[in-house]
């Protein structure tokens, strides 16, 4: 008699796929506040195992926008901003790369490690937009090399060192144009940002610089904030007239700021702010807070964009036209039921990421959709020295009554209850220790590194992704192409100091054609492609020498 066979553990794999049927997998793009509330709206059956949910970001924190003038004038602690994507998640998967491509026929989306540009892919059976939004460097020249910018971490955490540095730097200085420039603060943009931020910091300068600062001037601090409207704060001013009115009166009243309406920043320098108007503005601190735009992976999606471009919405959160492709935040416009979009603000990426939840939830449970009818919960102005202009449900509320409501929806709405312990206790030690004045003197990272190799080690690999070049400094390298037979690479070129190799990856956007290796000790100039790019478009001769390869294979 025949023995039954044996079933090898691949077969027996295949056999409990066929089974068990893959989960349906939901895929969110971005961290922010509409992936957190799409996230506590499905982690339930994420937990029972209906379903799969992944979240890809570039960061492993999200940043709350909302807390940066506190941030910048030491009314709460850096990290206080930041709330751990990995606390967040627990029931999901969470990715920490870069998003490269999303393809909707194949339904992948391709993203890469920071480390070294690895690419690896993912698909998904429902998508979820939450790109956020990215700076505008196109306002006006000089925006990118000469303001400070409150959209990255690492840009907010810069700002706040610099402002101290200020401080330090007028502590001492006996130049009286030099101390105008250092105690001349320019924020562009009348919006809440701007707004928030102009009164912090006229609120919190003077009132360290007497303190703690005993050679400052504090008569000479000076806030400039510019806005192109005829009134600051135009997210008020179609409801509630009078909140803006007292937004204003608090505004010109402060001694130590100066409005300027109908006015426009021009260009911005190392030195100065010059308006439109063709006043030039003595400052080595211009803050922009003047607008950003939707993320650029954006425009490789077949959807209809508003004028913002925005990927227009259906009344489920859906990206029109699609099945399977959902939209929150900063990405999305939402369609209100007074026929407005949402605007890019918190509580509305909260609400539509927990509607787009409740629509997928419904898709993959075969119910009926529910459209969107959130008509909005409230909004805060912050103004300086512990007032605000806000309203709750219609019900506007001034000074004091509004800035307690501002910071109880803040611990409402944080994600992680030991974010909210942190910045309560940020909130009660302050007012009783005084703000922290440490700076860090962070710099912002030019782009060019130098790196040393020793010899044997592989500087770049072929077919990996490249995104820079290097130019040899010293020593010498040798480019090798693999042998088509599988024998030992072929010796293509030696490259010695002041060759260069890698300019096919950055102006050609290809992979590495070539591997190069140390032959000797090696010392080189590791260029980031931003920085390459904007050295080649600086000069002709640049460009010439840096994107025409030494070696025809070097790269």
């Amino acid at each position: 008699m025949e023995m039954p066979r044996l079933r090898t553990s691949s077969e027996r794999a295949m056999t409990t796929s066929q089974a068990k049927p893959s989960l349906p997998h939901v895929v969110a793009l971005g961290g922010g506040f509409g992936s957190m509330y799409l996230y506590k709206t499905l982690s339930r059956m994420a937990r029972r195992k209906k379903i799969r949910l992944t979240v890809i970001d570039r960061n492993n924190y999200n940043c709350f926008h909302g807390l940066v003038p506190e941030m910048l004038t030491g009314k709460i602690s850096p990290n206080s901003l930041l709330n751990p994507l990995r606390s967040v998640f627990r029931e999901a998967q969470f990715r920490n790369g870069t998003i490269e491509k999303i393809d909707l026929d194949k339904k992948e989306v391709l993203f890469s490690r920071g480390l070294d540009g690895k690419q690896f892919q993912v698909t998904f059976d429902h998508l979820f937009l939450n790109l956020g939004s990215v700076e505008n460097f196109s306002l006006f020249p000089g925006i990118r090399e000469h303001t400070l910018r409150l959209k990255s971490y690492a840009d907010i955490l810069q700002a706040r060192h610099h402002l101290i540095m200020m401080l330090e730097l007028a502590d001492i200085e006996e130049d009286p144009v030099e101390v105008e420039r250092l105690l001349n603060f320019v924020v562009a943009g009348g919006n809440y940002a701007g707004v928030e931020v102009a009164s912090e910091l006229a609120d919190f300068l003077p009132r360290v610089a007497r303190k703690r600062f005993p050679n400052i001037p504090v008569d000479k601090i000076r806030v400039t904030l510019i806005h192109s409207g005829d009134r600051i704060l135009p997210e008020l001013g179609n409801q509630f007239p009078k909140l803006r009115a007292y937004a204003e009166r608090l505004v010109m009243g402060n001694p130590h700021i100066r409005l300027m309406t109908k006015t426009r920043l021009a260009s911005a320098t190392q030195e100065e702010a010059v308006l439109n108007t063709g006043e030039r503005l003595p400052s080595r601190s211009i803050i922009s807070c003047t607008g950003t735009i939707p993320s650029p992976l954006l425009g490789t999606l077949p959807f209809k964009r508003d004028r913002s471009g925005r990927i227009i919405t259906d009344e489920f959160c859906r990206a029109e036209g699609s099945e399977f492709v959902w939209a929150s935040g900063d990405c999305a416009a939402v369609p209100r039921s007074d026929g407005t979009y949402c605007p890019p603000l918190a509580i509305w990426a909260i609400t539509t990421g927990r509607q787009a939840a409740i629509n997928i939830k419904a898709t993959l449970t075969g119910r009926r959709l529910k459209p969107y009818r959130f008509n909005g919960l409230g909004d805060a102005c912050t103004l300086g020295n512990w007032r605000a202009a806000a309203h709750v449900k219609g019900i506007p509320l001034y000074g004091l009554a509004g800035y307690l409501s501002w910071r109880g929806f803040v611990l409402a709405y944080l994600p992680v209850w030991e974010k909210k312990v942190r910045l309560l206790f940020d909130w009660l030690v302050a007012p009783i220790f005084g703000r922290d004045l440490i700076n860090m003197n962070v710099h912002r990272s030019v782009g060019v590194t130098p790196v040393m190799f020793e010899p044997g080690q592989d500087i770049v690999r072929e077919g990996d992704v490249g995104q820079s070049l290097y130019i040899i400094r010293t020593g010498e390298v040798e480019v090798l192409k693999r042998a088509e037979n599988g024998g030992p690479p072929d010796l293509q070129a030696t490259l010695q100091a002041g060759d260069h190799f890698g300019e096919a990856a950055v102006f050609q956007g290809v992979r590495r054609t070539a591997t190069v290796r140390a032959k000797t000790r090696v010392e080189l100039l590791h260029v980031m492609r931003e920085a390459a790019l904007a050295l080649s478009d600086s000069s002709p001769f640049i460009a010439e020498r840096l994107s025409s390869s030494p070696a025809d294979s070097s790269d």
